[in-house]
């Protein structure tokens, strides 16, 4: 069986939840070709009321509503997520919406990750609207009651997938270190930890990718990589702005927007003494001694990262993703969110290289 940790897992979740109807919430590709989901229903046995499988990339509302309708019908009073981010926020967004019709009622919700993009460990459900804006909503309640991770999973997920969602994690840790409201510990000393498992098992992975102790290592760092972080309502950071101003309006995975963006807004935060002292301290955990000067060593971090894409085969541009040069500034004002900010040149001159 695929599904070995989830087979012994969810029915004690189911349990301890005082789950007995469980909804699943997960994509096409997962359901029809992999066992996945079919396993996970065979285990759920009679506690499996129902499946939603038309969940897309960045989740559009359309499925969130289709999902609400499909849950409330089925008399669910638990969801299961399986998948990456879009599955994952859409069952928290699907249990914000309901809650809203309801206020007494909060479903709980087990998720059950098969990439490393951590969305299950947050308390924000984002998602795309119908004119291709990503927002989110954001509560407490919307954070996972539990979390299985399966390393046999893993091998399901398409390695191109696998990776670039590791690059998110990465994202998330590296973006953690500089963030105003990270505290040392544990957010930067788990961000830490994350980019250093990070570094070193990612590349493991595409030369080993059915190997299970690296993929569970990959998923822990994945966990850690958002730390306490995950329940900030202020935004990761700049990369993550403007993974989201590039992902659903331009059809990029989040995990390819990182490959774009995460090297070049380290380069940016270098000039920055302050950011810079906090990027600095990733340079031991990839195995590379400081120089003793912040600013040069945000910048050997830029590199690093930038060549660990290459290394992954990952390597883009927007071109690649046909995005039309005369997009820039919109893009920058979505990532900002107003015209007037004082970085917009900048950050603009970021994003004029990545075509």
């Amino acid at each position: 069986m695929a599904c070995g940790k989830v087979s012994m897992e969810l029915p004690k979740q189911m349990k301890s939840l005082n789950g007995s109807k469980a909804y699943i919430i997960t994509g096409h590709s997962l359901k029809t070709k992999t066992p996945v989901v079919s396993q996970i229903e065979t285990i759920l046995g009679s506690s499996h009321v129902g499946t939603l499988s038309s969940i897309g990339q960045h989740a559009p509302v359309k499925g969130i509503i289709n999902g609400m309708k499909a849950v409330e019908e089925s008399g669910a009073d638990i969801l299961i997520s399986i998948g990456g981010g879009s599955p994952i926020d859409s069952a928290k967004a699907i249990i914000y919406r309901l809650n809203e019709k309801n206020p007494d009622v909060w479903l709980p919700h087990i998720a059950i990750p098969t990439t490393l993009s951590a969305a299950e460990c947050t308390s924000i459900a984002g998602y795309t609207t119908e004119d291709d804006r990503k927002t989110a909503v954001q509560n407490p309640h919307l954070s996972p009651s539990a979390i299985i991770y399966d390393a046999e999973l893993g091998k399901y997920t398409p390695q191109k997938l696998w990776l670039s969602s590791g690059l998110r994690a990465l994202d998330h840790a590296i973006e953690s270190l500089y963030h105003p409201e990270a505290v040392d510990i544990p957010t930067k000393r788990l961000a830490l930890e994350a980019i250093r498992d990070l570094f070193n098992y990612l590349p493991k992975s595409k030369e080993a990718p059915e190997d299970l102790k690296i993929i569970s290592h990959l998923q822990t760092a994945a966990f850690a990589s958002l730390g306490t972080l995950g329940q900030v309502s202020s935004g990761i950071g700049l990369s993550h702005s403007l993974g989201y101003a590039l992902g659903s309006s331009y059809g990029i995975p989040h995990g390819i927007t990182s490959c774009l963006t995460l090297s070049s807004v380290i380069e940016l935060k270098s000039k920055n003494e302050e950011s810079a002292s906090q990027l600095a301290r990733a340079l031991p955990y990839i195995g590379i001694e400081s120089s003793g000067n912040s600013k040069k060593d945000a910048q050997t971090l830029a590199f690093a990262v930038d060549n660990l894409v290459k290394n992954l085969g990952l390597k883009t541009s927007l071109k690649e993703y046909n995005v039309p040069r005369d997009q820039d500034q919109i893009i920058v004002e979505r990532a900002l969110r107003k015209r007037d900010d004082p970085a917009f040149n900048h950050v603009l001159e970021l994003v004029q290289k990545l075509w």
